[in-house]
């Protein structure tokens, strides 16, 4: 499963993605005999921070606009209701907030408003920090807590770029707003003012429950996660299914009322609902699904600590849980059937060498999709509650890491570069640097074109499988982004 982190899109057909749990789709028809309408798309994604580790960032999007050069015309609104959005997750991905058509001409600046921003923090600087509401926050402790918005709007607009934007009728255009978590977040007492810039957007991902298939019209909807937002999705005769050996057919024929897929999407025409490229099984038909970032191992206690990321869950103990929460996973003892251990390779070939088979395989950073076993323990009362769950299975996932490169070895096989200045998160752990490898299906974006497109000291975003090898451990890229200084 790919992991999402784009901020807006926008387009001649207008899309809105934010980056996190995930997005809903708003669609819009041309009205007969009305104005010539332009589909415009938006997506969110974030840019990690440095010093304090945020495991978990959710905010709201109450509101985005876009306002034409001619200032007599009404601003065009892109968002019809809240979203909320988990940012972290987001580092290489993009998620959808909206895609509608907005009328033709030019635009000249993008208005987006915030609200209810919560986060979850590992507190790595070596002394207690003070949180809102008279919170304390002991070193080497994660915690979470809602900050301060300084500010609930931010309006990019000409001369920054893109804008001006002129939308042609029926001629798609896609923007992506960055969220930028680094800068966003006031060192003095972690209060938010939303800092964000606009790019173009590459493609989104989204995880869901299907609660709906159009068998006729090749169709499926998903409620996505903790949103519980729901999104329409399309496939045609190209769209990969990919079932794990459940259903040997892989196609269409294969969805089921109930199952967790993950999909990955684009917007390719005006109006229409974003088209899978990929769709592959997440976890069958009614089984509970949970994933989360690790960001503790304790073997001799035959167990991890994650961060919630999202939740796929039919249970009402389990869907209390909020997003962003630290838990306690345990694995299963050996009198019940020992825990599997699997990898989301998602079509890759592996290098070999690289092993997901057992706890010792597991390392911070690593994203996990687990099978939840129920009742699950909580102890203690907020904001100092301990809930610990029992799992059977655990699925390494792709995860995302943002850092520099130190070093290229494209002589290699495979080709490979080396990410040092890590976040905090890695290196209070004792990792330093990461080994990438890179793959011929590995996927480049924001101008680098491939390894060597690449020089040490850029700054990157890497979406991939992250393995506990020996020395360092290596990440396998899906997705490399490229950031701009």
């Amino acid at each position: 499963m790919r992991k999402a982190i784009a901020l807006f899109s926008l387009a001649a057909f207008s899309a809105l993605m934010l980056g996190a749990c995930g997005g809903n789709s708003i669609m819009s028809q041309n009205p007969p005999g009305g104005p010539a309408m332009a589909p415009a798309s938006l997506t969110i994604h974030d840019n990690p921070p440095a010093g304090v580790t945020v495991l978990s960032f959710e905010i709201t999007v109450t509101g985005a606009s876009l306002q034409p050069s001619d200032t007599s015309k009404p601003a065009v609104a892109m968002v019809r209701e809240p979203e909320e959005i988990e940012l972290e997750h987001l580092q290489a991905e993009s998620a959808l907030l909206a895609n509608l058509n907005v009328p033709a001409g030019t635009y000249n600046s993008l208005s987006v408003s915030f609200a209810n921003p919560h986060m979850t923090i590992l507190n790595q600087s070596g002394a207690p920090l003070s949180l809102p509401n008279g919170q304390s926050c002991g070193i080497g402790q994660a915690c979470e807590f809602a900050p301060k918005l300084n500010q609930s709007m931010v309006t990019v607009q000409a001369p920054m770029a893109p804008f001006p934007i002129t939308l042609s009728a029926n001629s798609p255009l896609a923007l992506d707003l960055d969220f930028n978590v680094n800068t966003s977040i006031q060192a003095g007492d972690l209060s938010i003012t939303p800092a964000v810039t606009v790019g173009e957007m590459e493609g989104m991902h989204f995880v869901g429950r299907i609660s709906a298939i159009d068998a006729t019209n090749k169709t499926f909807t998903l409620q996505l996660g903790f949103t519980g937002m729901s999104m329409t999705i399309a496939t045609d005769a190209s769209t990969a299914f990919n079932f794990d050996g459940v259903c040997a057919a892989n196609n269409f024929s294969c969805l089921m009322m109930g199952e967790v897929v993950s999909v990955l999407a684009q917007l390719t025409a005006p109006g229409t609902t974003p088209l899978a490229k990929e769709v592959e099984l997440f976890a069958p038909e009614n089984e509970l699904a949970l994933i989360g970032l690790v960001s503790k191992v304790d073997v001799a206690q035959n167990q991890f600590q994650i961060v919630i990321r999202d939740l796929f869950v039919e249970n009402s103990q389990m869907s209390s849980i909020p997003m962003g929460l630290v838990i306690t996973v345990q694995i299963l003892p050996e009198a019940n059937p020992l825990a599997t251990f699997s990898i989301d390779s998602d079509g890759m070939t592996l290098p070999a060498g690289l092993n997901f088979a057992s706890l010792s395989d597991m390392v911070i950073g690593q994203a996990v999709q687990i099978h939840p076993i129920v009742p699950i323990t909580i102890t203690g009362a907020p904001p100092n509650v301990s809930i610990t769950v029992g799992t059977d299975k655990v699925r390494l996932e792709p995860s995302p890491v943002t850092a520099t490169i130190t070093a290229i070895n494209a002589s290699a096989n495979p080709p490979n570069f080396t990410l040092g200045s890590l976040p905090m998160f890695f290196t209070a752990n004792g990792i330093t640097a990461i080994q990438v490898d890179v793959l011929t299906t590995t996927q480049f974006f924001n101008d680098a074109t491939g390894l060597a497109g690449l020089s040490t000291g850029n700054t990157v975003s890497v979406g991939g499988l992250l393995f506990n090898t020996t020395g360092t451990p290596t990440l396998v890229a899906e997705k490399v982004l490229l950031r701009t200084p």
